[in-house]
């Protein structure tokens, strides 16, 4: 499923772009640690917090539990510091999920929800993080790190300070400053843009929220208006077309809006209408459980989170049935619901999702087909895998070179009828040395009752190396139990709603096969996958070959 490596086509250039940065890097540290920087740091004490964000996402009492006791798990990470919770910035290294995850402060969320019980293990993390980092550490001072642990500490400022004394109080309130000032000077600089975004709002509700930062918090606002502008697609998408990227995007708007209405200070504009248009994408991705449908590296995401964002779009208006610029389908009858991907290969400055084609389906809250999900918090080994054709609920060919052929450009269309909705997407396929390209069309039908998705399948242009190599895959959610009809060309599917349904094709190769699930955000579930393979030996039918299937709803009882 990963994608092979490739060897850089000038190695010479390709070493010059590394010590450059190894130079910048080392310049950058030089001046982080000097005293003269230090010095540029400094600025009014604050004593006391102007606003108190709210963070809607939900918690996970379970982690609480296990991390106030010095124990916590990530993917496949696991640490536990034995209860010596002070140890637990000395266990984890630069660069890894689990390094992250801590120095962004997340867990602040998961100690509040046990109340007094939190607020120890919370202050003794925080105090060891402040003997170790206080002062400068360039990869815990990174843009992004700094800004997502700012805004947690905003959040939960209570936990951590409720009760102390005077000199802790004015500790952890003169270090979030520091960070806040450092924060203004650096939160251009991330190479993803994604990254710039999220520092630049968390800027801009830390300078809001703490007392002598309104000149940060301006710069935040600023930067934020630029970014915007750059990565936010006119129907209110992120350029990225992840959808949990885009939740925390609308959140993050929100607070901004909050933190300047508690100050009584004019919110721009364009960060009103940017936060209707961000939020109503997301009520775009939102499915019947509450949660998002996963696509490009997002997850399921907060259900809390996701109907706090709602509630800042139309809470009464039916989701969009077409993001045009964000490149999404969505297909909506009685309990059935399917979202297309109809955009062009994905490409950002960090991240390419191939999955053109790919498509989400579920009926009523249980989920039916998906895709494997994110997998940052995995590792890259597990991200570089997600990020492949066959991790999606799409086309991809098995034992091909990534080389030898692409998924090119896009075209798609929409129909709508008294029987059903259909949609469709057409690819131009890149083949190497060859005088024209293939093409691939997918089209989706689904009935006006929901009780019947049908697809069908053409590919024109292709020999027969590559035919042999196709491979349509429908990748299950782990809740789905799917077993092959006696027949053996279908497969029988109970989902735990308890409904019913059949999945036939029209071709004799049709196989059940394991798979995996990283659309959850925790450890990857074992799943399954149906995997439909074209037969060369098929009729032509104007030069294209054609598969057609269908998922069926089986009568109860």
């Amino acid at each position: 499923m990963a994608s092979p490596s490739r060897t850089p086509k000038n190695p010479i250039a390709a070493s010059g772009g590394r010590n450059a940065r190894d130079l910048m890097s080392r310049v950058q540290r030089a001046w982080g640690e000097s005293p003269f920087y230090q010095s540029r740091l400094k600025g009014p004490s604050p004593d006391r917090l102007y606003f108190h964000p709210k963070d809607p996402r939900g918690f996970d009492k379970a982690f609480a539990i296990s991390f106030a006791e010095g124990a916590m798990s990530l993917g496949d990470d696991t640490l536990d510091c034995e209860g010596e919770l002070a140890e637990i910035w000395a266990k984890t290294k630069p660069g890894g999920a689990m390094f992250t995850f801590l120095q962004e402060f997340s867990w602040l969320r998961h100690l509040d929800a046990l109340g007094e019980k939190g607020r120890a293990p919370a202050r003794a993390y925080l105090k060891a993080w402040l003997d170790r980092y206080e002062k400068w550490a360039p990869d815990v001072w990174e843009p992004f790190q700094t800004s997502e642990r700012l805004f947690n500490l905003c959040c939960f400022t209570p936990l951590v300070l409720s009760g102390t004394d005077a000199l802790w109080r004015s500790r952890v309130l003169t270090a979030m400053a520091r960070q806040t000032r450092h924060l203004a000077r650096v939160a251009h600089r991330p190479s993803a843009s994604y990254d710039r975004l999220m520092a630049a709002m968390n800027l801009a509700i830390a300078g809001f929220c703490l007392p002598g930062c309104d000149k940060q918090g301006a710069r935040g606002l600023e930067l934020v208006r630029r970014e915007l502008r750059l990565q936010l697609l006119p129907d209110g998408a992120h350029a990225g077309r992840n959808p949990s990227r885009q939740l925390a995007i609308a959140l993050r708007l929100q607070a901004i809006l909050a933190a300047m209405k508690a100050r009584n200070l004019p919110a721009p504009g364009y960060v009103r209408h940017m936060t209707m248009r961000a939020s109503a994408i997301v009520q775009f991705f939102r499915c019947a459980d509450g949660k998002l449908a996963v696509f490009n590296g997002g997850y399921e995401d907060d259900g809390l989170a996701v109907a706090a964002a709602r509630s800042i779009a139309d809470n009464d208006a039916a989701p969009m049935d077409f993001a045009r610029h964000a490149g999404y389908q969505r297909l909506s009858s009685a309990r059935a619901l399917v979202i297309l991907d109809v955009a062009s290969k994905t490409k950002t400055t960090r991240e390419k999702y191939d999955s053109t084609g790919s498509f989400h389906f579920s009926s009523g809250r249980a989920r039916i087909v998906a895709n494997c999900g994110g997998g940052a918090h995995l590792g890259q080994d597990w991200l570089s895998a997600l990020r492949a054709r066959g991790a999606h609920s799409a086309l991809s060919f098995d034992d091909i070179d990534a080389d030898a052929l692409q998924f090119g450009e896009t075209s798609h269309r929409r129909g709508e009828s008294p029987q059903g909705f259909l949609a469709e997407v057409d690819c131009t396929l890149a083949l190497r040395d060859a005088p024209a390209p293939a093409h691939y069309r997918r089209r989706l039908f689904l009935a006006a009752s929901g009780d019947d998705l049908r697809g069908e399948e053409e590919i024109t242009g292709l020999g027969p190396a590559f035919l042999q190599a196709a491979r349509w895959r429908f990748h299950l959610h782990p809740d789905v139990r799917a077993s092959m009809a006696r027949d053996g060309r279908s497969v029988l599917l109970a989902l735990p709603n308890k409904e019913g349904w059949r999945f036939r094709a029209n071709c004799r190769a049709i196989a059940l096969e394991k798979s995996v699930y990283c659309g959850a955000g925790g450890a990857p579930a074992a799943s399954e996958q149906i995997v439909l393979s074209a037969d060369p030996a098929m009729p032509l039918e104007n030069d294209a070959i054609k598969i057609k299937w269908a998922f069926k709803r089986l009568a109860a009882g």
